[in-house]
């Protein structure tokens, strides 16, 4: 049985009484139809065109049969668009995921390659609905043309004008019954010839069938390189023939939808990698492996076995710097097409659990919680509650993963196998039967249970000395420079993109210059410890140039080097995301009117090394303008322009160092900058990063603000911060410690405030930033006093918004709007409690 049946309530299809070809019973006779005709050694050739040999037939998409045959016939004569089709895997990929976007359009529809059905209530099920059907759509590949029942197809919608031909691997100007008899073109000489004997009917049906198709007023043509793209139009076609507005427009909001998918645009300077990215599409997409050495790490075999690993999820392992996020995004703009989106959630250990809820927003899935609810949980499970409800948002997550839609997720730099924020595994984020969706994580460990692991190996010399001298010729003297500077990085591909950034911009820098201000750096051994990021610790040749990259911006104008080692070093203070450049400009400016106008230039800057590598020039002949410190950056390749408007990343190795070198006094700028400038909708991530810091959750960049800024911190991005994750992500592992560690730190710098030694000696509290900082804490208390609500500790949520009342008494007024508020709080608290 080959008919897959989609509609409104999911795939279902048909099915004999009973499995095999002589399944009888006392009360019924079932008829099986003939056996699929076995194909031709000549015909494997289509495999190529998306078309393979499959168990005597070209495969389908193959569901469970129903016993009873009154369903399966009243939802085929419910369809309005049915889909006929016949070959490979590529075909089969490509039907199930129309099928489940018709599905999700609310498009009653039929699938069927009939070619399979082994039972005549299967074939006159697939006749009803190809009767009834509004619009016929018959996918057409080369092997197909042999194909009686797709042939069949294609002649009996065009004579009713419903067909709407998809085809697969040809155009329309490949569909001439002359040329395909007579072998002409490239495409036909090899596949062509007197298909029509094997299609075994009327040579004159079988030309006016394939005519049809170069004929035909609208045809969509699909190959390797554009299956979303034509999916959108072909659903476009279809709900616009069956006159549904709103699903048209839905239809149109995909095609239209602006969100980046890959942080970076595609690196021109891609090099090498041939083999890791044939390995990887064909674990993932089922193409041919590489020859040769291949950099697949077995050692999990061993101890697993095969059939223990993930299906369809792949591990790309090595240091840092050694090219693993370029590889994938190498891959992800390579095979885009062949997934409705790209899902990119950086794998940082405190953002991983956010940033994957966050995909709901990117699936269109809710999985936010109604604070106002309250838990009804036993006494004895009410401290698994918040973790129940978080674990069902993810799993909502996994089932989107898991369905016939294909997605492609990456979770690049994946610090650690468990949760920084409560232990949890990392595969409980990973789905376990992938057969559409595929996932690859990149991290520096050497391998994560369960899942494939790539061992990613050194660049060759020739690909090295290529990554450095990019489009340039050098002379053998200075060839013998660079593979003296390849030897200093022990071929580390970040640092060789650095040399080749470097020789390439406008510093006018040749290889022996380079490598002689590396030799007059500063090498800053005594700062390096045993825990640091081995790529610095153990690599002083990259230390090296990245101090003489600053050297080298300083003798190109005056204080360029050191301008441009600062907005480094507040780069480190952000989280590992896209950084806004208006909060870099007001963090390195330090604030005020100069962050203002050093931001309206570096957005100038910008924009123009966006356009051009060089300024345009005046009519003296001079640059019209001096580079900035950020364009500086972005030339010699230590910042990088994202996808995300304005916005900037810098690699981690790079953002290490600048933490390393640097002082508090910069996080201190950054987080002055966030809590001025950010938004939590806009911001959150380097929110985060500023609570981190603040609240000594982060203590390799801790940072401490003065008492009333805290307050103010606290209560416009702290509460906000927290409650958003909550109601909208359902993220109360990290929600929940940032609550509970912001409290005690305001606390904390509470009693400081009051028992200053100025207090001591008779000195008065100063109202305003005393009031600022109680608030604070208050406004803490009764977002905690819900949540513990909502997970039905009552106990907790009553004490929570007592203590909170008792603040909001003394410094707003018993008759406040915000004691009013936490009054009502309580109100409920105490209904709830006298209820139960």
């Amino acid at each position: 049985m080959a008919a897959a049946w989609g509609g409104r309530r999911g795939a279902r299809g048909f099915s004999a009484a009973a499995a095999g070809a002589g399944a009888s019973s006392s009360d019924e006779i079932r008829i099986l139809d003939e056996p699929a005709r076995e194909i031709p050694r000549w015909l494997a050739g289509f495999a190529a065109l998306g078309m393979e040999e499959e168990d005597g037939g070209y495969g389908g998409v193959v569901v469970e049969e129903e016993e009873a045959m009154p369903a399966p016939m009243v939802r085929a004569l419910g369809c309005d668009v049915y889909v006929g089709y016949g070959g490979g895997v590529a075909v089969e990929r490509f039907v199930a995921w129309m099928r489940a976007e018709m599905e999700m359009l609310g498009v009653p529809c039929v699938v069927a390659d009939r070619r399979r059905c082994r039972d005549a209530p299967a074939h006159a099920a697939a006749c009803a609905a190809m009767d009834v059907a509004v619009v016929g759509v018959v996918l057409v590949t080369p092997g197909s043309l042999s194909n009686p029942y797709c042939v069949e197809e294609i002649r009996m919608f065009v004579e009713r004008g419903k067909l709407l031909p998809v085809l697969v691997g040809l155009c329309r100007a490949d569909c001439n019954a002359e040329d395909i008899v007579q072998k002409s073109g490239d495409l036909w000489e090899r596949f062509g010839g007197h298909l029509w004997k094997l299609y075994d009917g009327a040579e004159k049906d079988w030309r006016e069938a394939v005519d049809a198709l170069s004929k035909a007023e609208i045809a969509v043509e699909v190959d390797a390189g554009n299956q979303r793209n034509r999916l959108i139009d072909l659903l476009e076609i279809l709900t616009s023939r069956l006159g549904r507005r709103a699903m048209t427009e839905a239809v149109r909001s995909w095609r239209a939808a602006a969100y980046p998918e890959l942080p970076f645009l595609r690196n021109a300077g891609f090099v090498g990698r041939e083999r890791e990215l044939l390995d990887l599409e064909a674990v993932l997409l089922g193409g041919a492996r590489s020859r040769g050495k291949r950099p697949m790490h077995m050692a999990e075999v061993d101890a697993y076995g095969e059939t223990a690993f993930l299906n369809g999820v792949v591990c790309i392992s090595g240091p840092s710097g050694a090219g693993k996020t370029e590889l994938v995004l190498e891959f992800a703009h390579r095979h885009a097409q062949d997934y409705k989106k790209v899902l990119w959630v950086r794998g940082e250990a405190r953002y991983l659990r956010f940033g994957y809820l966050k995909l709901a927003d990117q699936l269109g899935l809710a999985v936010g919680d109604d604070l106002s609810i309250v838990a009804a949980a036993a006494p004895s499970r009410k401290r698994w509650i918040f973790h129940g409800i978080e674990s069902d948002s993810i799993a909502k997550i996994r089932k989107e993963l898991t369905r016939e839609i294909p997605y492609l997720l990456v979770i690049d730099n994946l610090e650690s196998e468990t949760d920084w924020w409560d232990s949890r595994p990392v595969q409980e984020l990973l789905p376990s039967a992938c057969e559409r969706s595929h996932v690859i994580v990149t991290t520096r460990l050497n391998r994560l249970q369960r899942i494939r692991t790539f061992m990613l190996p050194n660049l060759t010399v020739p690909e090295a000395m290529r990554l450095m001298k990019g489009m340039r010729a050098y002379g053998s003297q200075d060839t013998l420079v660079l593979r003296d500077i390849e030897k200093n990085f022990r071929s580390v591909p970040l640092g060789l993109a650095l040399v080749g950034a470097i020789l390439s911009s406008e510093l006018a820098v040749s290889p022996s210059q380079l490598r002689q201000a590396m030799y007059d750096a500063p090498y800053r051994a005594p700062t390096w410890e045993e825990k640091d990021e081995p790529a610095l610790r153990d690599n002083p040749g990259l230390v090296q140039l990245i101090d003489a990259c600053f050297a080298l911006l300083d003798e190109e104008k005056a204080g360029l080097g050191t301008a441009a080692a600062k907005m480094l070093e507040t780069s480190g203070f952000f989280a590992p995301a896209p950084i806004p450049v208006a909060l870099l400009a007001v963090a390195s400016g330090g604030g005020g009117a100069d962050g203002e106008r050093l931001w309206k230039r570096m957005m100038r800057s910008l924009h123009i090394s966006c356009a051009s590598a060089r300024e345009p020039s005046n009519s003296s002949g001079r640059r019209s303008a001096e580079p900035e410190a950020l364009e500086a950056l972005l030339r010699i390749g230590i910042a990088r322009r994202c996808t995300q408007a304005g916005c900037v990343s810098v690699h981690r190795v790079f953002r290490l160092f600048s933490l390393k070198v640097g002082s508090s006094q910069a996080g201190l700028c950054t987080i002055r900058a966030i809590a001025a400038r950010a938004s939590v909708k806009e911001h959150a991530d380097h929110v985060w990063e500023a609570c981190l810091s603040l609240f000594k959750l982060a203590p390799a960049v801790a940072v401490e603000l003065p008492t009333q800024e805290l307050g103010q911190f606290v209560t416009r991005l702290v509460v906000p911060l927290a409650a958003h994750g909550a109601a909208a992500y359902s993220s109360y592992g990290a929600v929940l410690d940032l609550l509970a560690e912001a409290t005690d730190a305001v606390r904390a710098e509470e009693e400081r405030y009051v028992a200053a030694p100025s207090r001591r000696s008779g000195g008065d509290l100063d109202p305003i930033v005393y009031h600022e900082i109680v608030r604070s804490r208050a406004e803490l208390l009764k977002l905690r006093a819900k949540l513990m609500l909502r997970g039905g500790e009552y106990a907790l949520a009553e004490n929570h918004c007592m203590t909170a009342i008792g603040i909001l008494e003394v410094v707003s007024g018993e008759d406040g709007p915000e004691t009013d508020a936490a009054n009502e709080i309580l109100d409920q608290i105490l209904k709830v409690q006298l209820d139960n």
